[in-house]
């Protein structure tokens, strides 16, 4: 049994809700600017998304919800499990391996991550990066939660799914942090306008009135994913 079919196999017995494979070269020195040195050795990023439970997030749209950063951290978990996993099944096979945490916070400021998963997810297939800086499925919208990790196992890649967003402005009408503006041509592979430190600060606002750092309008208000 090859390397891809059994990683295929484990991917269905964990109910993933995708995933794939990207080819980062032609992402290498946005990465090495942004990311961890061992990036720039692993030429190749496993992408896995789980769906977010859609009621959960359909809370959002009524203020901050506790239960929905409860179940953000246990998807969170999920994932890490499921990365772990998928890490000791190529490393068996004599491969490198990095699993990238679901969700951990980096830099002088702690606004940014350890590698940006959404750009995996997009190279490998599973979406394209909306204007919040949120990656889109086609099936669950922003309504997903995501895991990367990082090989130079010879698998085989996909391609970028093309953005859908198109003339649509919701997610950037519903940011009450103004944190979110219009796209621009640009080269950042992030696609986006979203101000990080903005909404960082906002969201230490929230917390502060309400005792929980939790906003996420942008992901119940897109349309894409909802019943």
């Amino acid at each position: 049994m090859g390397i891809e079919t059994t990683i295929a196999e484990h991917m269905e017995r964990r109910h993933v809700l995708a995933w794939g494979v990207a080819d980062l070269t032609a992402a290498r020195d946005y990465l090495a600017g942004v990311s961890e040195g061992y990036v720039v050795d692993l030429p190749r990023a496993i992408s896995i998304a789980v769906p977010f439970p859609r009621e959960i997030v359909d809370l959002l749209a009524e203020g901050p919800s506790r239960t929905y950063l409860y179940f953000y951290r246990q998807v969170n978990n999920r994932l890490n499990h499921i990365a772990l996993e998928i890490d000791s099944i190529l490393s068996g096979e004599g491969y490198r391996s990095f699993p990238v945490p679901a969700s951990r916070r980096e830099g002088r400021e702690r606004i940014g991550s350890i590698f940006p998963h959404r750009l995996a997810a997009n190279l490998a297939g599973i979406g394209w990066i909306g204007k919040s800086g949120l990656l889109i499925h086609p099936d669950v919208g922003p309504r997903l939660r995501l895991v990367t990790i990082l090989t130079d196992a010879p698998l085989e890649t996909s391609s970028p799914v093309e953005d859908r967003c198109g003339s649509c402005t919701v997610c950037i009408e519903a940011c009450p942090g103004g944190a979110i503006g219009e796209r621009v041509d640009c080269e950042d592979w992030q696609g986006n306008r979203l101000d990080a430190a903005m909404c960082d600060r906002y969201l230490t606002e929230v917390r502060d009135r309400h005792g929980v750092r939790v906003c996420g309008l942008c992901l119940a208000a897109c349309p894409w994913g909802k019943r």
